[in-house]
């Protein structure tokens, strides 16, 4: 597989300016950062504004949901945070999961690679190629401001050993794909979706769904159980079959610690 040539960051906010003029006000400015330790840290420290876009070439010391580290992963991935209205986070995590989603698997469908995984969403900020993850979401809310942190792997060769089994890059799978490309991608996905109808949203959330049916294991309230997912509001929580009965796991206070269930295709 050759390498493709690299867009510079320095023309990142040019390739990305058509879309931000067709936003209607969504996006307002892009902030292009050589390196950070985190997109959504830098937000917090330029006291960011309602419709800013932030976007790093390499981010080293990046943090998922509920405190979890996001690897180092130097210029391989994608690593941007968008600054909206703090309006119902839950509905922003399900837009923005369902942006990235479609954003990951359009890129798939018009470059050339070695075989085209079925891209999912397990619940609730995962974006699952094949088993392995492939992106995340984190949404952080200060005060009337929700920071939605975006990270997606692109272009690692490796990982380490405890992330091997779990983590994968899109190059892993044989695409080579253009960072900005990507972002691109994903804002044009929050534009789309960010004014469906919850109803709307849902449903197309329920395509990419790769949990229903599956087995897991989560912690929710600081308490860990086990059981088959029997269904998901992506906004709400979802319900659990367990061996003391089936019990309601709100999405606030639920993290997915293992999860063992086929993916649906896309």
């Amino acid at each position: 597989m050759s390498e493709a040539a690299s867009i510079p960051i320095d023309r990142w906010a040019a390739e990305l300016q058509p879309t931000i003029d067709a936003s209607a006000g969504l996006f307002k400015r892009i902030i292009v950062l050589k390196e950070t330790d985190s997109t959504q840290d830098a937000a917090r420290r330029m006291d960011a504004r309602i419709d800013d876009v932030i976007l790093a070439g390499r981010q080293t010391a990046g943090r998922g949901r509920l405190g979890r580290a996001w690897q180092d992963t130097g210029d391989h991935g994608v690593a941007m945070t968008v600054v909206l209205k703090a309006d119902r986070p839950e509905r922003m995590a399900v837009v923005t999961a369902v942006a990235t989603a479609f954003a990951i698997m359009t890129a798939l469908k018009v470059c050339p690679g070695s075989r085209h995984p079925a891209i999912g969403i397990k619940w609730p900020n995962d974006i699952m190629a094949g088993a392995r993850k492939v992106a995340g979401i984190l949404v952080e809310v200060v005060g009337d401001r929700a920071l939605v942190g975006i990270g997606i792997n692109v272009s690692q060769p490796s990982w380490p050993p405890e992330l091997a089994g779990r983590a994968v890059s899109l190059r892993q799978l044989g695409f080579l794909i253009e960072r900005v490309m990507l972002i691109d991608l994903v804002l044009q996905g929050l534009l789309g979706w960010s004014s469906d109808r919850d109803e709307l949203l849902a449903a197309r959330f329920q395509e990419f769904d790769v949990m229903q049916g599956g087995v897991a294991t989560f912690r929710s309230g600081g308490v860990e159980l086990r059981g088959t997912v029997l269904r998901i509001d992506p906004m709400r929580g979802l319900a659990v079959r367990t061996d003391q009965g089936e019990v309601w796991l709100p999405a606030a206070t639920t993290s997915v610690l293992e999860w063992h269930g086929p993916v649906q295709g896309d």
